[in-house]
């Protein structure tokens, strides 16, 4: 049965949890049948020629999200770096470069920008929706954006962020948007549902979303998008208990824990390898270690 925005809007509105957690359950059983929960290990917030020499280290790639001042090296800087640095140490490569550093590029210079960085290094791009903020223009520069990632083979990850006074409408228009979107591109590899979270104390939260509201918000998005491989659930914020409904909800990822944190046999909130894959066990999965990729490693 292919979901549509009513039907999606009818199962958000809904007090039927389990059903909608069922159904969900079942997409994501026909996507992933082999039992599996994947999960990433990824170096903390440092700089490039820090996180470079660490995944050098590791075997593993640097993160470009998390990389102190990226967001404001001019972008052929930034270009010359990684190639450096993918060429000279043992071929590191990159992943997650936010799409908002690509705003000023637009038409054909797209696909070329996307092959020179390409070259250099690079083999995947990430963006935040925010239900709220959600316009035709900024779809029109994504759609765009999609269509030159495909062609040069960069894969896309999205954030949706859901608890910021966005009306359950806004958010079924986000899912519907990325549905059309991967239809046309097929270049988004993986969808992320976080929730929002004030940051001044002064804030109204009790709108903020609650775990009921997240476990439906990533119900849906499993219902939607059907056309995108993995959905990711973010347990740092709602705790080990809403990460193991999760994986029963239509998440078949439980996100990145930390480098510092990995193999750390204390329970933590906010990480640690030894308490997530307890989770994912309890749940009744095998947790696997994947890359940024969401390539499965073979040694865990």
């Amino acid at each position: 049965m292919a979901w549509n925005s009513s039907m999606v809007l009818d199962a958000l509105r809904s007090s039927d949890l389990l059903e909608i957690g069922i159904l969900a359950n079942q997409i994501r059983l026909n996507l992933h049948p082999e039992n599996v929960v994947t999960y990433e290990l990824h170096g903390m917030a440092t700089s490039l020629e820090e996180a470079s020499r660490g995944a050098v280290s590791r075997g593993s790639s640097v993160n470009l999200s998390q990389i102190r001042d990226a967001e404001h090296i001019p972008l052929d800087t930034l270009r010359t770096s990684l190639l450096a640095r993918h060429t000279q140490q043992g071929q590191v490569t990159f992943h997650h470069l936010p799409i908002s550093r690509l705003q000023a590029v637009g038409g054909i210079a797209l696909v070329e920008t996307f092959r020179r960085l390409h070259e250099a290094g690079l083999r995947s791009l990430s963006a935040n929706f925010y239900p709220t903020e959600t316009a035709s223009a900024s779809t029109t520069q994504l759609a765009a954006v999609l269509r030159a990632a495909a062609e040069c083979d960069l894969l896309v990850s999205i954030s949706i962020t859901i608890g910021n006074s966005e009306s359950l409408e806004q958010r079924v228009q986000t899912l519907a948007t990325l549905r059309a979107l991967q239809d046309e591109s097929n270049a988004i590899q993986a969808v992320l549902v976080r929730v929002y979270h004030a940051a001044t104390p002064k804030a109204r939260r009790e709108e903020e979303a609650t775990a009921v509201d997240y476990l439906k918000a990533l119900a849906a998005t499993r219902l939607f998008l059907d056309n995108i491989e993995h959905l990711q659930t973010d347990w740092s914020v709602m705790g080990p208990k809403v990460l193991e409904l999760a994986l029963r909800f239509g998440a078949d990822d439980a996100g990145a824990v930390p480098w510092s944190q990995a193999g750390s046999p204390e329970p933590s909130h906010h990480g640690g390898e030894s308490e997530l894959r307890r989770i994912i066990r309890d749940a009744g999965f095998r947790p696997v270690e994947r890359d940024a990729l969401f390539r499965q490693s073979l040694l865990r």
